[in-house]
């Protein structure tokens, strides 16, 4: 019996998206996403905790402990426009005149006593200051949503990254079992005196270096699955006590590829569009709306604020009660602000041309983006469908002509190194192809692909077959 690899030939992509289509418009992307990102662990059903795309999205933003500081930042704030409606405190005010002096005026034969009551009206300004504060508080939610798409992009890309090592895993797998296969079929002809004992220590050696090869792809798995399960908080402590990460499954197929379906320069400029509606641009557009706020505000504090008051005063002298009124207008330069609306104009200036410049960098971003994208689903054909299946015809006549004496170990393992590098070649095509996608995800906030949870089915497999 002998073994070799074979790929699976280029599929369509199929199964659940990544990110649902979302409208980034007056809702918070993030909110929308955990509604559509249901939690599948399955924990409390199974000793055994399975993990999915969907799974570890939702809890990455339902734990991880940097989007915990937005609530409190969103309290601080909220705290900030309820101080900024709090209008100033009327005034009441008691006054004795000509009183405990000489004369007519000893004691308080004379004395005018006045009560009164004032009031300032800043009305219009605790309005402006409110509203500044409610636009400073409006930020925390975008910084938040930037944030999420952020770590909701990391964590696929450790999920990606999960799925590549448990794939370059078995791939490594099948070739150590391959070359104890070798060995066999070596060992054979070395006791027929038909080979050497050198291309036996060969093949020995071989088996050693591929066992090796296993054991760091182990690690590798076991880091990766680790790094993907520290996204979320009080997940940690348990992966350090009880090796949680290692015991837990992380299901999903590296198959379902990114489905980029462009076709003409209208859906290309809708996938561009998007780019203006993303939280990182609508924060600028929020620090605009702040600066003309503060601008407004600046503005009316330097209208004169006028105060009223009102109240009675008693003459004692004749027992009898009047009425009394005044108003106080303060008086100077109405432009003792200009240099401070200046420089917020300065900044709402230059904070349009930041967000312009963001725009332009993203459209360079995804552009690049989308092509290597497209590049990556190339090679995936090319070498799934004409690559491999040459390699593969190349190995089979290969180990004919090496059972015959007509082809050296060597030449028979190079042949086979060739296959398997490019088996690793299409595991890294595939890896890309999904890299790509999520950073276009992010950029956008447009769902492209899909990581099926369906479809488990590795890209290698080991097909036998009788050793005429």
């Amino acid at each position: 019996m002998k073994c070799y690899f074979k790929i699976r030939s280029f599929k369509k992509p199929t199964g659940n998206r990544f990110f649902e289509q979302i409208q980034l418009k007056h809702k918070s992307i993030m909110l929308i996403l955990i509604s559509l990102l249901p939690t599948t662990i399955l924990a409390q059903e199974s000793p055994v905790q399975t993990i999915d795309l969907r799974s570890a999205i939702s809890q990455t933003i339902s734990m991880h402990p940097e989007l915990k500081s937005f609530a409190i930042k969103s309290e601080v704030y909220s705290g900030y426009a309820q101080q900024a409606g709090v209008q100033s405190r009327p005034q009441i005010d008691f006054s004795i005149e000509d009183a405990l002096g000489t004369g007519e005026h000893s004691g308080f034969k004379s004395a005018q006593s006045t009560l009164s009551i004032s009031w300032l009206l800043n009305g219009e300004l605790v309005k402006r200051k409110m509203e500044t504060a409610k636009q400073y508080g409006s930020t925390v939610a975008l910084e938040r949503e930037v944030k999420a798409l952020d770590l909701a992009a990391q964590t696929a890309r450790y999920f990606i990254q999960v799925l590549v090592n448990k794939e370059r895993l078995m791939l490594t797998e099948f070739s150590l079992k391959q070359a104890k296969n070798s060995f066999k079929a070596i060992d054979k002809r070395v006791k027929a005196g038909k080979s050497s004992l050198v291309d036996k220590f060969k093949a020995q050696a071989e088996i050693a270096k591929r066992e090796l090869d296993v054991e760091d792809l182990t690690h590798e798995v076991d880091a990766s699955k680790y790094q993907l399960f520290a996204q979320w908080d009080g997940q940690i402590q348990k992966v350090n006590q009880s090796d949680n990460h290692k015991s837990s499954k992380v299901v999903g197929s590296l198959l379902s590829l990114p489905n980029l379906l462009l076709t003409d320069n209208s859906d290309f400029n809708a996938l561009f569009n998007k780019l203006k509606q993303t939280p990182s641009v609508s924060l600028f557009a929020t620090k605009q709306r702040i600066a003309q706020s503060e601008i407004e505000f600046a503005r009316i504090e330097t209208k004169p604020l006028w105060q009223f008051s009102t109240g009675l005063r008693r003459y004692e002298t004749t027992d009898d009660f009047g009425l009394v009124a005044g108003i106080s207008i303060p008086f100077g330069d109405a432009n003792q602000n200009e240099g401070q609306i200046r420089a917020l104009r300065a900044s709402q200036n230059l904070l349009e041309i930041e967000s312009l410049a963001l725009v332009h960098k993203l459209n360079t971003q995804l552009y690049v983006l989308i092509e290597q994208m497209k590049h990556s689903q190339h090679v995936i054909h090319a070498v799934s469908e004409k690559v491999i299946p040459l390699l593969e015809q190349a190995f089979e006549e290969a180990e004919k002509v090496y059972k015959v004496g007509m082809y050296s170990y060597t030449e028979w393992m190079n042949t086979q190194q060739e296959l398997i590098n490019a088996q690793s070649d299409l595991i890294g095509a595939y890896q890309n192809a999904h890299l790509n996608n999520i950073e276009i995800e992010r950029l956008t906030g447009t769902s492209l692909f899909a990581i099926s949870k369906a479809s488990n089915a590795p890209l290698t497999k080991q097909v036998t077959r009788n050793n005429q």
